[in-house]
């Protein structure tokens, strides 16, 4: 029979992992697995630790990296819908163009 025993875990241990899942393009589940653990039990202690808890009130890891690379998708993703518009817009005015051309060759 197979005893397990529980792990307990230090709180720089759960902030130092939390602040790795956070700053690391990895998935949760790759971080989880490189630092020994379930991948459960970072993503609770990311929900916790992200949060002001009760249970960790003073120690707390601010979640920035997905909303600063979010900000600039959508920064990224204005201009391309900006310069597609103009290059539709440039497109449709050869089109247009095009019929007179074709007319003074002839």
């Amino acid at each position: 029979m197979k005893v397990n025993r529980k792990r307990n875990h230090t709180t720089e241990f759960k902030l130092a992992a939390v602040q790795r899942s956070i700053d690391s393009p990895s998935t949760v589940n790759s971080v989880a697995q490189e630092l020994g653990i379930h991948p459960k039990l970072l993503s609770r202690w990311r929900c916790e630790l992200t949060r002001k808890t009760k249970k960790y009130e003073d120690a707390w890891v601010s979640n920035e990296g997905p909303q600063r690379s979010t900000a600039e998708l959508e920064r990224e993703n204005r201009d391309l819908k900006r310069r597609l518009e103009r290059a539709e817009l440039e497109a449709e005015i050869l089109k247009k163009a095009q019929q007179y051309f074709d007319k003074k060759l002839k």
